[in-house]
């Protein structure tokens, strides 16, 4: 038996740990307790900003240039997209045959977008196959043929791909590089939601000094009206940025978006651009395939009043018309409305009314409208226009009022130091 006395004071334990002494200890409490939520958003803030600050900022540049994508493509190409307003269109069918012939694309044309002002061009868009490319609807690699309506004669014809706007468009939402860049350009509009939200926070006044955060302080220092600028344009696109980005989270990553929508009220599936993805078949019949005239005509009588913007052509004998367009009371001016028809005999196949759609749906087609400010007309597209310049203002002022905090900071303990 062992004469080593386990209590015995000379007795050390194998195991041992320095106890944490009272000042350490407070140390700890004391940095936990400095720990706010105001300064976790504002790391928040600071960090999504530098990450993705030049995203947000081309996103937004590209955005403002795209509120009037129609508009300035029209100008910039006024001698193949603009014509004198005449009396009267010509017969749709022979536009398309005088289409076909000058198109250096020899298959037949995917659809149809026909005039909308008197000065506008008729356009047949031809459909480019490449390899292992997947069917993407309106956004396919399309040659387009612009024809005078009035005259008959062919314009010119264009690679889509390769108009400014086209390459505007392709660089605002994927960064010309496919997949990889809508994945960027998605995170960088969901991130934009909780960037906008914490800057809010962030600039929330006391009741007292509500009107004061409004404005930019007069004769102040170079610092301060960096600071003030910096959340004054903030808080003023605040609204325009929350509801640009969400929609920037629809068009990007709807894998997420749709499912949290659905949860709440069930789409019909048919939303976005999957309604313009035909999968609609006409009856085999042995008749003669009805031409575009008739097609909207039938369109036209069962939706009075329509603006018949898009009819695409049925390309093999299963296939289906299908016209799209704007009805009087759409907010979205191109149009959500499409019906799918036989090719021979007329008969609506299915429809697509946006007066019908259940809630979920027509949140869904909204974001449309609320990203290009059309959902308030003129004056909500000027907003989304001017906002779209917010974000380079936001990173400019930011990055020189971290720097600025970053000097101080260093100065501070500098003196410290050599105390």
């Amino acid at each position: 038996m062992s004469n080593i006395d386990l209590f015995s004071s000379v007795t050390k334990p194998r195991y041992t740990h320095t106890p944490i002494t009272s000042k350490a200890s407070g140390k700890i409490v004391a940095t936990l307790k400095a720990i706010t939520l105001r300064k976790v958003l504002l790391k928040l803030h600071l960090y999504i900003s530098l990450w993705l600050g030049i995203f947000l900022a081309l996103a937004g540049l590209t955005g403002s240039l795209l509120v009037y994508n129609h508009a300035l493509d029209k100008w910039l190409n006024s001698d193949t997209l603009q014509v004198e307003a005449g009396q009267q269109h010509l017969p749709l069918t022979g536009l398309i045959a005088a289409a076909n012939l000058d198109s250096p694309i020899k298959s037949p044309p995917a659809y149809v977008t026909l005039p909308e002002e008197p000065d506008d061009v008729l356009i047949v868009r031809y459909a480019i196959q490449e390899q292992g490319q997947k069917h993407k609807g309106m956004n396919h690699h399309f040659q387009e043929v612009m024809v005078n309506p009035y005259t008959g004669q062919v314009l010119g014809d264009r690679d889509r791909n390769d108009s400014l706007m086209s390459i505007i468009v392709r660089l605002h939402a994927n960064l010309l590089v496919g997949d990889n860049g809508k994945l960027i350009m998605g995170i960088t509009a969901l991130l934009t939601l909780v960037l906008t939200m914490s800057g809010i926070y962030l600039w929330w006044p006391k009741l007292s000094k509500l009107k004061q955060a409004f404005v930019i302080k007069r004769n102040s220092s170079f610092t301060r009206f960096n600071f003030d600028l910096h959340k004054t344009v903030g808080i003023y696109t605040a609204i325009v940025m929350l509801s640009v980005s969400l929609s920037g989270v629809y068009f990007n990553l709807p894998n997420i978006f749709k499912p949290v929508v659905n949860y709440f009220s069930p789409l019909d599936g048919m939303s976005g651009m999957s309604a313009m993805m035909g999968g609609v078949k006409s009856e085999t019949d042995s008749g003669t395939t009805l031409s575009p005239e008739t097609v909207i005509d039938l369109v036209k009588i069962a939706y009075p009043g329509i603006q018949v913007q898009r009819i695409f052509l049925p390309a093999n004998p299963e296939d289906s018309y299908r016209v799209s367009g704007r009805q009087v009371d759409e907010i979205r001016s191109n149009g959500s409305t499409t019906v799918w028809l036989n090719q021979y005999s007329g008969k609506f196949l299915k429809v697509r009314d946006p007066r019908q759609f259940n809630a979920g749906t027509a949140f869904t087609n909204l974001q449309l409208p609320l990203h290009n400010g059309e959902i308030l007309g003129t004056p909500g597209r000027i907003m989304v226009l001017i906002t779209g310049f917010a974000p380079v203002l936001l990173m400019i002022t930011g990055v020189i009022h971290w720097l600025k905090k970053r000097k101080a900071k260093r100065i501070h303990n500098a003196r410290l130091n050599t105390r």
